[in-house]
C-alpha cells in the first residue's frame, strides 16, 4: 500500500495541465520598427506651423503628449492641410507606442476622407503595413491587392511591400512573384528595383538551403521513441524531459500490471501516460513547424536588415513595450513563484499536448502577475484567471489573430 501511495503520489506531481508561453517579440514586430522609420511612409502632406508645439513633443519622443496635441491641431483646423498632417502623425504616434488598434483607427478614416489623394493613398498603405505588426499579415496582403486596384500608378511599391507580407507568412514562391513584378517593370523605380532584386536573388539562391524538419516524420518519430522527436526538432532537452517522463509512467502502468493491480494500472494509463505519450507526438510535430518558422524567420530577419534600411533609431521605438514589462516585485515569494512557474512551463507543459485557450496563457499570466503585483495580489489574481479559464469563456472574451481569447494582465 505504502508503494502504491508513493506511485500515486508522483502520478499527482506530473499529472499538471499545460499552459504556452505568450506575447514574444516576432518577425512581425521587427519589420514595422524598421519600415515606419522609412521615407516613403514619412508624412505626405507639407509642414504646417500649427502643429509646431506637438512636432516639438514628437522630437523628443513623448509620444502620448504628441498624440493629444495632435489631435487638438486636427480637431481645430478641420477640412484644412494641418487636418491630414496632424491626423497622419498622430497615428504615427500611437504606432511608436504599440498602440496598432488606435494607429488603423486614424488611417482608417483618413484613407477615405483625406483632402489630398496623395494623403489617402499613403494612409492606406501604412495601415495595410500595420496589420503585419497586429500578426495579422494576411489582412495586410488583402489590402494591399485592394490599394494596386485604386491606385493603380503606385503599383510598384504596393507591390513591393505585398511581396514582404507574404514573405513573412512563408509564402515564398508568391513573395518571389511580387519582387518579379517590380523588378520587370519597364520603368524601373530606383528605390524598389534595388531591394526587390536583392531579395528575389537571395530567395532563389539560399531559399533551398534553410534546414527544414519534416513535421509527419518528427510526429512518428515520437510514437516510436518517445523524445526523438523532439531531438529531431532542436529541442534536446525537451526530448530527454519527454522520454524520462514516458519511462516513468511506463514504468509505473507495466509495473501495476505485472502486479496483477489492473485498476491501478489502468488508472495511470488513462490519466497520465496515455496523454503523455499522444501529446509528445503532437508537441513534436508542433516543435518541427516552429523549427521550420525560426529558419526562415532567421533569414527574413537578415533581409529586413539588409533591403528594408537600417534603423538608426530603434531605440526610440516603444513597439515591445507591452511584452517587456520590467519586474516590480523582487521579493523572495515573487521570484520562488517565478522559478517554479518557468521550471512547470518548460519541463511538464512542454511535454502536454493541451493548450490555453487564453493569451496570455494561465501560467504566463500568473508570472507576470507576480512580477508586477505583491505576492498576496498576485496569488489572488492567478486564482482569479484560473477559474476563468473553463469552456464557458468563450463568449465573454474577444478572440485574438490566431483563436485565443484576449485577457491581458492590467496595467
Amino acid at each position: 500500500m505504502n508503494i502504491f501511495k508513493f506511485k500515486f503520489s508522483l502520478v499527482l506531481i506530473l499529472i499538471l495541465a499545460g499552459y504556452p508561453l505568450a506575447g514574444e517579440y516576432s518577425i512581425n514586430q521587427r519589420f514595422i520598427s524598421r519600415v515606419a522609420e522609412l521615407p516613403p511612409f514619412s508624412n505626405p502632406t507639407s509642414y504646417t506651423p500649427d502643429a509646431a508645439f506637438a512636432d516639438f513633443l514628437f522630437e523628443q519622443e513623448l509620444f502620448d503628449e504628441a498624440a493629444i496635441e495632435y489631435q487638438r491641431t486636427a480637431h481645430i483646423m478641420p477640412m484644412e492641410n494641418s487636418y491630414d498632417y496632424s491626423v497622419f502623425q498622430q497615428a504615427k504616434c500611437y504606432i511608436k507606442l504599440g498602440e496598432y488598434d488606435l494607429a488603423t483607427g486614424i488611417l482608417d478614416k483618413l484613407g477615405y476622407k483625406a483632402l489630398d489623394r496623395a494623403v489617402s493613398y499613403r494612409a492606406r498603405l501604412l495601415r495595410a503595413i500595420v496589420e503585419t505588426a497586429q500578426g495579422k499579415p494576411r489582412t495586410g496582403e488583402f489590402l494591399l491587392s485592394d490599394l494596386v486596384r485604386d491606385f493603380p500608378d503606385y503599383a510598384t511599391e504596393i507591390y513591393f511591400w505585398r511581396g514582404w507580407q507574404r514573405l513573412i507568412q512563408y509564402e515564398i514562391e508568391s513573395a518571389k512573384e511580387d519582387f518579379d513584378y517590380v523588378c520587370s517593370e519597364s520603368i524601373r523605380n530606383p528605390y524598389y528595383f534595388s531591394r526587390a532584386y536583392g531579395v528575389k536573388r537571395w530567395l532563389d539562391i539560399n531559399g533551398d538551403k534553410i534546414p527544414q524538419r519534416s513535421p509527419y516524420f518528427a510526429r512518428w518519430l515520437s510514437g516510436l521513441l518517445p523524445g526523438t522527436g523532439q531531438i529531431y526538432s532542436g529541442k534536446s532537452a525537451q526530448g530527454i524531459n519527454s522520454f524520462t517522463i514516458n519511462g516513468v509512467f511506463g514504468f509505473l502502468t507495466i509495473g501495476e500490471i505485472l502486479a496483477t493491480n489492473y485498476l491501478q494500472a489502468g488508472v495511470v494509463f488513462i490519466a497520465a501516460w496515455n496523454r503523455y505519450y499522444f501529446g509528445g507526438m503532437i508537441n513534436s510535430t508542433a516543435m518541427a513547424k516552429n523549427y521550420n518558422q525560426s529558419r526562415w524567420d532567421e533569414a527574413i530577419a537578415t533581409l529586413i536588415e539588409t533591403y528594408i534600411g537600417d534603423n538608426t533609431n530603434n531605440e526610440s521605438l516603444c513597439l515591445a513595450k507591452k511584452y517587456e514589462r520590467a519586474p516590480h516585485y523582487l521579493n523572495g515569494m515573487a521570484i520562488c513563484a517565478d522559478w517554479t512557474l518557468l521550471l512547470y512551463q518548460y519541463f511538464i507543459t512542454t511535454q502536454d499536448a493541451q493548450e490555453c485557450q487564453f493569451n496570455p496563457g494561465c501560467s504566463d499570466y500568473s508570472r507576470l502577475a507576480f512580477q508586477n503585483r505583491n505576492p498576496l495580489s498576485a496569488l489572488l489574481m492567478t486564482s482569479d484567471r484560473l477559474q476563468r479559464c473553463n469552456p464557458f469563456a468563450q463568449k465573454y472574451y474577444p478572440v485574438d489573430s490566431i483563436g485565443h481569447l484576449e485577457d491581458p494582465l492590467e496595467e
